[in-house]
């Protein structure tokens, strides 16, 4: 596995636990974006867990890339303090497959790990809930295959307690879980190579007139490949056109 964790005293202790269990191999350990982008250069871990909230960029930058780079042969998560729903939701549609909380006891950890490594996925309540109010908004609710065990789990069950009620071992309620997940992946926006560099540029401040400057075209060039990327970026405006390319892990 490998680990992006900007928090110093998480980021050992998780380690360290994971070293004296045997169960798992770290092969990878960054605190920053950029050498957590550089950790995608070399072996592919078979979990990598990675916090959203670095001091250098968002995390989602990094799920992203390995979703990009190792598809489904690399499972990412997410480590997380607050669980909030919305930052799950983002890096659940990055590719992230499930998340850990760094206020859970060790053991758990570990059991998040081997869960992750073994294609299975949790859903705690909120998250279960936000699962079914999105099938819903596509008439698929009731048709999905994993309906039944996110009912239970939204309604307060572990993933135990609905396999048990629901009469299946609790590796076929993961498994069915992570299909939620899966389907929950974002397609990236198939942005140009320019319209990228354009977009990268904004973000950094540049008025038109430097980014056609700094990209050698003139100012109306660079305004039709911003338009281009808007409608690509399903936004109308730079504001929620660089929200939505954060979102994607397009830029940081």
């Amino acid at each position: 596995m490998a680990l992006v964790e900007d928090h110093p005293e998480f980021r050992e202790a998780l380690i360290a636990t994971v070293q004296a269990s045997g169960r798992h191999q770290i092969i990878g350990v960054s605190k920053d974006l950029n050498t957590g982008l550089q950790l995608l250069e070399g072996d592919r871990p078979d979990v990598l867990l990675v916090d959203l909230g670095l001091p250098s960029g968002s995390g989602l930058k990094i799920i992203r890339a390995a979703q990009l780079r190792w598809g489904q042969r690399c499972t990412s998560g997410v480590v997380t303090m607050t669980g909030d729903e919305d930052d799950l939701m983002n890096a659940i549609g990055a590719g992230a497959k499930g998340y850990i909380y760094k206020s859970d006891q060790p053991e758990q950890w570990l059991n998040g790990i081997d869960g992750l490594a073994m294609g299975q996925s949790p859903a705690h309540p909120k998250i279960a809930q936000r699962f079914l109010q999105q099938l819903a908004r596509h008439a698929l609710v009731q048709e999905h295959p994993a309906y039944n065990v996110l009912l239970h789990l939204a309604s307060g069950y572990t993933v135990e307690e609905a396999a048990e009620q629901l009469q299946m071992t609790a590796q076929v309620a993961g498994d069915l879980i992570r299909t939620v997940y899966d389907g929950f992946l974002l397609p990236l926006p198939d942005l140009s190579p320019r319209e990228l560099e354009l977009i990268t540029l904004l973000n950094k401040g540049y008025a038109f007139r430097m980014c056609a400057e700094l990209m050698g075209v003139s100012e109306s060039t660079t305004k039709t490949q911003a338009a281009r990327a808007y409608q690509k970026l399903g936004a109308n405006n730079l504001q929620t056109a660089l929200y939505e390319a954060r979102m994607a892990g397009l830029i940081s």
